[in-house]
Order: structure tokens, then sequence, then C-alpha cells
């Protein structure tokens, strides 16, 4: 039988056929899905912090903390839960140390020159933290992100001596602060941040007033 031969119209509606179903297949494979079309924001931190201590507060009547200890440093690790954009729950453990100064002493029988031992602080805590813009996807952002921070928690001292004579216990008490700080977004999980603290940690013992202080603190977060 002879074969039909095709007239060229019909091969022109063929190959237009085939240009708009190769157009349609690659526009298939090509759009984003609804998943991938936009990233989900994350909600678990990990942060690393360095921290530079102030000491302040009166120890006791004309004594002040920064008379018996140089100005500290120390560091900070923290998990994060964000529940919001604006709105994250965290726990954290910080540990900073402060060097004891040479300093004078008046008691009744004289004059006496020494220093206490290196006082060091080991605290852990939970808090809130609240975000002042709305990043819903901090990732995929760029900027600076400010919030406020408040916690709750423990501190441990560690004991003190003087000039090599024991004169104070290890001891633990409760603990609190409240700060400020930022974000700054770089467009990836990993982010900096740098912040401000004010901290109560309670009366080591024997002492006679609060140890406080004023840590400044330079770190790094991550995004799971």
């Amino acid at each position: 039988m002879e074969r039909r031969r095709m007239s060229g119209r019909e091969r022109g509606r063929g190959n237009h056929f085939r240009t708009v179903a190769f157009f349609f297949l690659l526009f298939s494979l090509s759009a984003p899905t609804p998943a991938s079309a936009e990233e989900a924001p994350k909600k678990l931190e990990l942060s690393a912090a360095y921290r530079y201590g102030l000491p302040f507060g009166e120890e006791e009547a004309g004594i002040d903390w920064s008379d018996l200890y140089d100005n500290g440093s120390g560091g900070a690790f923290e998990a994060a839960y964000r529940a919001t954009p604006r709105l994250a729950l965290y726990g954290g453990v910080s540990f900073d140390k402060y060097k004891g100064k040479e300093i004078a002493l008046h008691p009744p029988t004289g004059v006496v020159t020494g220093r206490f031992t290196d006082q060091t602080l080991l605290s852990l805590y939970l808090g809130v933290k609240g975000y002042l813009l709305n990043v819903a996807v901090p990732q995929r952002a760029a900027g600076i992100n400010p919030y406020l921070r408040a916690d709750i928690g423990l501190t441990q001292f560690n004991g003190a001596d003087f000039n090599g004579a024991h004169v104070a216990e290890r001891s633990r008490k409760f603990a609190f602060s409240v700060g400020i700080g930022a974000d700054i977004l770089t467009d990836t999980r990993f982010l900096f941040f740098f912040e401000a603290r004010y901290e109560d940690h309670g009366a080591p013992d024997q002492s006679g007033g609060a140890f406080r202080g004023v840590p400044i603190s330079l770190g790094l977060r991550y995004l799971i």
C-alpha cells in the first residue's frame, strides 16, 4: 500500500505541537514546588560567645567588688528555640573568672596587705528573648535585629582564700539577669551577635553583698 505523504500544513502543526509539549515539560521540571519555593524558618539555635565582665556592687561597707577583683573574662554557650519570629526560649551556661587584686585591709589589729584567690562563677540559667523586628526567616535576611532578654538561674562561687588562709566556702546562689543585644544577619545560617547584660549573682559565702556584673559579649549563632 502506498504511504500517504504529509502536507506542509500537517508537518507544521506537528512541529508546533512538539515545540509546545517540549516547553511545557521544561516549565514543569523547572517550576519550584511549594516546599522548595520558600525555605522554612529555622526553629533551633546554638550559640557561643566570649564575655568581658565588669564587676560592681558593694561587697561590704566601704569595699566594692571592683576593689577586690579585676575585670573578668569568660564564655557562654546557649541553645534556643524560636517559638515565633519575635520570641525565643533558651537555656545556657556561662563561666567567668575574675582575678584578685593586691589590696590593703584594715582590721583592728593593723593593716594587712594581700590578695584574694581568683573568683570563678559558673552559672546555669533559663530565659526568654524578644526580638524587635519580625524577621520570619533570619537565615535568608540581612541587616540587624535588636532584642531584649531576661533569665533566671543559679551561680556557683568557688570560695575564697586570702594570703593562703581559707575564708569562704564554695556556695550556690539564685541569679538573674536582663540585657539588650542585636543579631547581625548574614543571609546564611551563621549569625553574629553582640549584647550587654546586667547580672546579679547573689552574695557568695561570707560576703556582705551580692556580686553583680555587666558582661559584654560577642558571639556566633548557628541556626538548625
